[in-house]
């Protein structure tokens, strides 16, 4: 017989990620409440750093328009 698991709670430190390709065609991750953020050469990468970062399966929102860096300044 197959057992049902409940979903796991987010725990308080997971956060999401918007991730996308810069207009000079870097790979951006950016977590939307602007503590962190990491400039890649390729989409494997930043995806990778996402979903470490923000600690769920569900982390990573992939962004079809250009994310450029915020270089700390957060999200305009």
């Amino acid at each position: 017989m197959a057992r049902y698991k409940s979903p796991q709670p987010l725990v308080a430190e997971s956060h999401l990620f918007l991730v996308g390709q810069s207009k000079r065609g870097f790979w951006v991750a950016r977590d939307l409440e602007g503590r962190s953020e990491g400039i890649f050469r390729d989409q494997k990468e930043a995806m990778r750093f996402a979903l470490f970062e923000g600690g769920h399966a569900n982390a990573v929102l992939l962004s079809p328009a250009p994310v450029e860096p915020s270089f700390g300044t957060g999200i305009h």
